[in-house]
């Protein structure tokens, strides 16, 4: 009985603190953040284009340039591909910044790796706030930006998924 009750503690704990840590959070990145470990989604490919590689790269890269964001990484032939880090997605007063990097990994068959079966994609957001005097770190917060990533995969299933 001990026990339960103690699990029960921790877990209210837990949530107690998840919800202090997402009120700090300045007022323009509430509906937008999920603070936690950045997720990655996944968008099954179409059939008629699973077995065209290039095609699917492709369009991968150019859904994320015309979103206006700048390549870092990029190694076609593993289908990854990561963005700069972007600070202009929303612009914070106060000595807060928030900047959010994508990456995308194409997902192959195991059988054969030119056949692309779905794209995975994750979006990660970092907020700061650093003290005015010192430059020191006040706050911190990591997460993924959920506007960001549902209009990539609005945009990814549009272009490649499954009808």
């Amino acid at each position: 009985m001990t026990c339960k009750r103690l699990t029960v503690l921790v877990a209210v704990v837990m949530l107690g603190t998840a919800s202090l840590s997402a009120q700090s959070i300045p007022k323009p990145l509430k509906t937008r953040l999920v603070v936690g470990d950045p997720v990655w989604r996944e968008l099954p490919v179409r059939s008629d284009i699973q077995k065209d590689y290039e095609r699917v790269w492709q369009t991968a890269l150019n859904t994320i340039l015309e979103h206006n964001y700048d390549i870092a990484t990029m190694e076609k032939a593993s289908g990854y591909l990561r963005t700069t880090w972007n600070e202009s997605v929303v612009v914070l007063k106060d000595n807060w910044y928030y900047k959010l990097q994508i990456s995308v990994k194409l997902v192959t068959s195991p059988t054969d790796s030119t056949t692309v079966e779905k794209i995975r994609l994750q979006v990660t957001g970092d907020v700061t706030n650093l003290d005015s005097k010192t430059g020191g770190l006040k706050a911190y917060f990591r997460g993924y930006d959920q506007v960001v990533l549902q209009n990539l995969m609005q945009d990814l299933q549009a272009k490649l998924g499954a009808v």
